[in-house]
């Protein structure tokens, strides 16, 4: 009797000291509304009614629980990762405290990830409504991305959108929407 309840006591025990990710900067998706917040961060943003969005590691799966603790541990968040219901688009957003300029912090992930982007079509400087940002778009592994890289105070932030290669010039200006929705709630 004794060596059941230890090793129910150890294994609630293991189970409480698994590794939770404790979010740097949490923010909410209110998917009633389609509004991701992020009041540390301060930003907002609005996705249509067809996305699925995931802000809390446990809740997503498991690479992207993967990808978001190696980012962790360099004292990068993974904000949110998520995708249309139909799964032809995807989502993710990342934040790190490096008070670097866009266009610098946009430059460095770039070279970072340069020998597994199969055609780079490079850096864009542009306004969105009073947000400067960085915009990179990229083929990698039968995808299209679009990366948008701006700064909330010292917080460098980017958030990407992809589909198949097929489908991106479809998709382009529902990505171009998304991101048109953005409001820095400390310049208001």
């Amino acid at each position: 009797m004794k060596c059941s309840h230890l090793a129910v006591l150890l294994g609630l025990m293991f189970i409480s000291c698994s590794s939770h990710l404790k979010s740097f900067y949490p923010g909410n998706y209110y998917s009633e509304d389609n509004i991701y917040h992020n009041k540390i961060l301060k930003f907002i943003i609005t996705f249509d009614s067809n996305w699925q969005l995931w802000t809390e590691p446990a809740t997503m799966n498991r690479d992207s629980r993967k990808f978001a603790r190696q980012l962790h541990k360099s004292g990068i968040e993974l904000l949110f990762i998520g995708a249309s219901t139909e799964k032809y688009l995807g989502t993710r957003a990342i934040a790190s405290n490096l008070n670097e300029p866009a266009r610098e912090y946009a430059e460095y992930i770039r070279r970072l990830n340069l020998t597994d982007v199969e055609n780079d079509q490079g850096l864009l400087d542009i306004t969105n409504g009073r947000i400067e940002m960085v915009r990179w778009t990229y083929e990698k592994h039968g995808f299209s991305f679009i990366e948008y890289f701006f700064n909330s105070g010292t917080f460098d932030i980017r958030i990407a959108f992809w589909t198949r290669k097929e489908f991106f010039n479809n998709f382009l200006p529902v990505f171009e929407s998304i991101m048109g929705s953005l409001i820095l709630t400390d310049i208001y």
